[in-house]
């Protein structure tokens, strides 16, 4: 991996990922024709799995550790899902004993994530005129 800068890495890793992201959508659609919802918690739970995986090992060794997190974490995990990196930065600050910050990191991420579709969806159709 040493030829192979960090840039370059995060960017095969997030196109393997965007990749996966997508099959997954249509095996997700024909499994389960009524709940559209379904192929993203497929996804996040197994981004969330996978960091886990991940982390724990890059922890445990630290050969190409950066290389394999610009890779698998930042560029696979990001392109299949960015719930992963949310998953596991709260659970780090739980690891910390910081829950009043963990519990903040989920309620800002939700509301605030939501808010923005919401906000998203409204300001577009006021400018379409819709």
């Amino acid at each position: 991996m040493g030829q192979l800068t960090p840039a370059l890495l995060v960017a095969i890793g997030g196109a393997l990922g965007a990749v996966s992201r997508y099959a997954v959508n249509g095996w997700a659609q024909r499994q389960f024709p009524t709940f559209a919802p379904t192929a993203t918690l497929i996804v996040n739970v197994i981004g969330c799995l996978a960091i886990g995986i991940v982390m724990a090992l890059l922890k445990e060794r630290q050969t190409h550790a950066r290389e394999i997190q610009a890779l698998v974490v930042t560029g696979f995990l990001g392109g299949l899902t960015t719930f992963s990196a949310f998953g596991y930065q709260t659970v780090e600050l739980l690891v910390e004993q910081q829950v009043q910050r963990a519990l903040l990191n989920v309620a800002a991420n939700v509301l605030l994530g939501c808010g923005a579709v919401w906000l998203g969806l409204v300001l577009t159709r006021q400018i379409a005129g819709s």
